[in-house]
């Protein structure tokens, strides 16, 4: 088993006020330094058009500071803290990020609330709730989670019973998503059907911003030669809009038995505006990836499995 975590970045998680603004053109705000980084590998076990079952997975970061952690795709994670200016390769993580839903995440921003960015194109919709804390009970036995000997609990949370494990031995209450409120990191998290599943397979230490962006870019990429391409941007908005109608929204439009097969059914309904010469066809080893104002549009999808009931 290993050691302790030890926590030795002491005040780095303080609130500090600066803007940065990005490679793609979007102002970021910096929220607060992380005190460490944890990688899960989440897995969806769902199923494809042809009803053939499948098992859908994505590495993701949760960014840990004091009072606020954030959870996003780990393929956007690196990213943002990299040099690169190859804009090409956001769009294998891209097509995962769509694939799964996966919403960027932050617990605690605003303050004592949560602050979720989920995607239904051509759109992202920016949701603020406030902080609903699951009520954990102990359970028997324990697991060994990447190297660390772990507890276990579990709860009822938005509509699903959740099993979990967490190590005291890494001194935070933070978890993947919205799962958190343990004394020691949740390391392992499935809910009682064995649908959707985060488990963990790295921790860092290090001191990084945790941000956030009011909008998302629209990349158009223009070819040059040996293929090699450049992007120009703009920043779209959030669509703000309640947690209840998110939910609403996403349930019809993604749990609909058409969804599956064409990704796009929904896009001549009179409530989707969207643009459509910013339809953009490009390709990349190899495959081809579909966009309307930026975002990625499916060429099949799988069956919508949400993470919250209610």
């Amino acid at each position: 088993m290993r050691t302790t975590l030890t926590i030795i970045l002491a005040f780095v998680a303080h609130i500090v006020s600066a803007q940065v603004l990005t490679r793609c053109n979007e102002i970021l705000d910096t929220l607060c330094q992380s005190k460490l980084t944890a990688v899960y590998l989440y897995t969806i076990h769902t199923s494809d058009a042809e009803r053939k079952s499948v098992t859908d997975s994505i590495q993701l970061a949760l960014q840990v500071g004091d009072d606020i952690w954030k959870t996003w795709s780990f393929g956007r994670y690196q990213f943002e803290k990299s040099d690169s200016t190859d804009t090409q390769t956001c769009m294998p993580f891209m097509h995962s990020e769509t694939l799964m839903h996966i919403a960027t995440t932050t617990v605690g921003y605003p303050k004592g609330t949560i602050n979720s960015i989920e995607t239904v194109v051509p759109n992202q919709y920016e949701v603020t709730e406030d902080i609903e804390e699951p009520v954990w009970k102990k359970a028997k036995g324990k697991k060994t989670v990447c190297g660390y000997l772990c507890r276990k609990a579990t709860c009822e949370f938005r509509g699903k019973k959740w099993n979990v494990c967490y190590a005291a031995d890494i001194p935070t209450t933070a978890g993947p998503w919205k799962l958190h409120g343990l004394p020691g990191l949740i390391t392992y998290a499935t809910d009682e059907k064995g649908i959707h599943t985060f488990q963990l397979i790295s921790v860092n230490e290090e001191s990084v911003p945790i941000t956030h962006s009011s909008g998302y870019p629209e990349l158009k990429f223009v070819y040059g030669e040996n293929n090699k391409s450049t992007a120009t941007t703009k920043v779209h908005p959030y669509v703000k809009v309640t947690r209840e109608k998110c939910q609403g929204m996403m349930s019809e439009i993604f749990g609909d038995d058409r969804y599956p097969s064409d990704p796009e059914y929904y896009m001549e309904w009179p409530s989707v505006h969207y643009e459509s010469d910013l339809h953009v066809i490009t390709k990349f080893d190899g495959d081809k990836y579909s966009f309307r104002r930026g975002l990625e549009v499916l060429d099949k999808g799988h069956h919508y499995q949400p993470l919250e009931l209610k």
